[in-house]
Order: structure tokens, then C-alpha cells, then sequence
């Protein structure tokens, strides 16, 4: 199956699983994003939004420790 022709959902939030690099400019320099309503959800299941310094995207990834600490 050929994927490379699909597009991601505006709505959803785009996640980065493993690799920390930017999948648009593979950029591996990111900030932490501003935070939006429903980031409150997502840290529920320990989602953190960055930023990537470069293209300016938003992603999430997976953090196990408190973003406030850090």
C-alpha cells in the first residue's frame, strides 16, 4: 500500500513516536510550543507540545516527566 498520496487532519495533533526530528525540515531542534485548550487532555497521556525551530510546526511528543520541571 502506497500512504505517500495521504494528508494528516488539520484537527488532530501530529506526534512524534520515536525519532525527535522533524519530519517536514528534519530538523532536530525544537521549543516547547505555546499551549492551547486542549493540551490539558493531552497531558493527561503525557503529550507535550514543541515547536520545531526551523519550520515552525507543531508536534507532540511523549514525555515521562513533568514539562513544568524541567
Amino acid at each position: 500500500m502506497n500512504f505517500s498520496n495521504r494528508t494528516w487532519p488539520n484537527w488532530a495533533p501530529r506526534l512524534l513516536w520515536i525519532r525527535r526530528e522533524c519530519p517536514w525540515c528534519n530538523s532536530v531542534k525544537f521549543k516547547p510550543a505555546e499551549l492551547r485548550s486542549f493540551d490539558s487532555l493531552l497531558s493527561m497521556f503525557a503529550l507535550r507540545p514543541v515547536r520545531c525551530m526551523f519550520c515552525w510546526r507543531r508536534y507532540y511528543w511523549f514525555t515521562l516527566r513533568n514539562a513544568d520541571a524541567g
